[in-house]
């Protein structure tokens, strides 16, 4: 049977309209002109190309991110020192990869103390509150550091190792142990419709946590709980993360490269307090620009009772933060945020590449968004996925300016249910901010808004599908 060049019956056209790749190639991401003006990153600039599927759009860029940190410092490419860092090793050791450290603190003291630029390699494993890089809130790196993870996911975090506490005497559904605070607890031995560890309900004391499966509290200095499934509570089950621990701060204006040494190595932090599970925040501006780059890692699980934290919090960064290929689902307040706190002219730039933020507003903290800027930082997106927050998905205020090529935003819920006033919008431009949005796909239920722009922002938008619903607010929102 002849087709005439279609396959079964179907032409080429016809599949590649379906999402069938066909002959894939890639299509350049044109910055709009005023967001390129703005642009003061003299090492590099970015230029992406955007893949089109039958699962969705993939970026790449015209470096990888291991390159351009390079272009910034030697701590990845060439470091005046490298140590090693493994689950079996020994803070009394030297820090080499036959006499390797047990704490990636004690390597970044160690850094310290050298004063030049590092690399810290770290085998796969755990890595909590007593071993992870910011012992306890207690270190900063003071040089170019790269974290660099082998063999494997580096799982970090604001855990306590605990043991095999007892059944309580009192409480007999549950298991207890002397704790001062505590922020998050997750159930390790299940996994949700989005791949997350569950968490346990918090509630107001130790009987009512005994007659609630799956619940726990913290009542005068123990924590209680109660798995449903009846099974001991262990370190193998049940992730107990703490307030007073963080797990990435910067307060120094370093480069800081974390990432892996191959494509299956990366980091999975699980919890952070104060500010965020990474929190980037120094307090001078460098002579020179700086570089965060983030690739093949995630940040879950930040904030709970106690605090509201974000996956990634950058402010104050003179330079340039770039994440590919990251997650900052599952948190209390935002996925990827980006910003200035003080006010010494640091020009702040964040570029975010095949990453995601869903979930995030866990709780009832407002103002809840999954990717957004703030002051006057400049922020770009390629092929992000982001969506189901609580007071505007992708959200910009002051001057800041964001270009969005490829992003696919879904579902966002607005913060009125936790006491805010941010009805549910996708793309929400606030103050003066302008955000560009090309080839991106929304899609919100009826009657919310798509698109929000408030009376002196702007959203201009370029190749995009239709929307159920028309924008919102008093702002400019335009073809591009």
């Amino acid at each position: 049977m002849h087709h005439s060049g279609s396959i079964g019956g179907v032409s080429r056209s016809a599949l590649a309209a379906l999402g069938v790749p066909m002959d894939l190639a890639g299509t350049s991401a044109t910055p709009p002109q005023d967001w390129q003006d703005n642009w003061q990153v003299a090492l590099w600039e970015p230029q992406a190309s955007l893949f089109r599927h039958g699962a969705g759009v993939t970026a790449t860029l015209d470096n990888t991110p291991a390159e351009i940190f390079d272009l910034f410092s030697t701590a990845r490419s060439a470091p005046a020192n490298t140590y090693h860092v493994s689950p079996n090793g020994s803070d009394a050791g030297a820090g080499t990869e036959a006499a390797p450290f047990r704490s990636i603190w004690k390597a970044v003291s160690s850094a310290n103390a050298s004063g030049l630029p590092a690399k810290v390699v770290i085998k796969a494993g755990e890595y909590g509150k007593p071993h992870n890089p910011s012992q306890f809130l207690n270190l900063r790196p003071t040089v170019d550091i790269a974290f660099v993870a082998t063999g494997g996911r580096v799982i970090v975090g604001t855990w306590d190792d605990f043991g095999s506490p007892a059944k309580d005497a009192t409480y007999a559904n549950c298991h207890s142990y002397a704790l001062g605070n505590v922020d998050r607890v997750i159930d390790r031995a299940r996994l949700d419709a989005d791949g997350f560890h569950p968490d346990l309900l918090r509630v107001s004391d130790a009987a009512t946590c005994n007659r609630i499966a799956d619940s726990w509290t913290l009542e005068a200095g123990r924590i209680y709980i109660n798995r449903a499934d009846g099974k001991a509570v262990t370190d193998a089950n049940t992730r107990v993360l703490r307030a007073a621990g963080g797990t990435w701060r910067f307060d120094t204006p370093v480069s800081v490269y974390v990432g892996g040494e191959d494509s299956i190595s990366g980091f999975d932090t699980q919890g952070g307090s104060g500010g965020a599970g990474f929190h980037y925040q120094p307090d001078t501006k460098p002579a020179a620009m700086k570089a965060v780059v983030v690739e093949r890692s995630t940040f879950g699980y930040c904030g709970g009772s106690t605090y509201e934290a974000n996956g990634a919090l950058i402010s104050n960064l003179h330079g340039l933060a770039l994440f590919a290929d990251c997650d900052a689902s599952n948190n209390v307040k935002d996925g990827f945020s980006v910003g200035h706190n003080g006010n010494f002219g640091a020009r702040g730039h964040m570029i975010t590449a095949n990453c995601r933020a869903i979930l995030c507003g866990r709780g009832s903290a407002q103002s809840c968004n999954s990717l957004t800027a703030h002051d006057d930082t400049i922020l770009a997106d390629f092929a992000g996925e982001f969506g189901r927050s609580n007071g505007g998905s992708v959200r910009t205020i002051g001057t800041s300016r964001c270009w969005l090529a490829g992003t696919a935003i879904a579902d966002d819920r607005g913060d009125r249910a936790s006491g805010g006033t941010t009805p549910p919008a996708a793309i929400m431009a606030g103050d003066s901010a302008q955000i560009w949005a090309d080839r991106a796909v929304i899609s919100m239920p009826p009657a919310t808004a798509p698109v929000f722009a408030d009376t002196q922002a702007a959203v201009r938008l370029r190749a995009m599908p239709p929307m159920r619903s028309n924008p919102q607010g008093t702002g400019t929102v335009e073809p591009w």
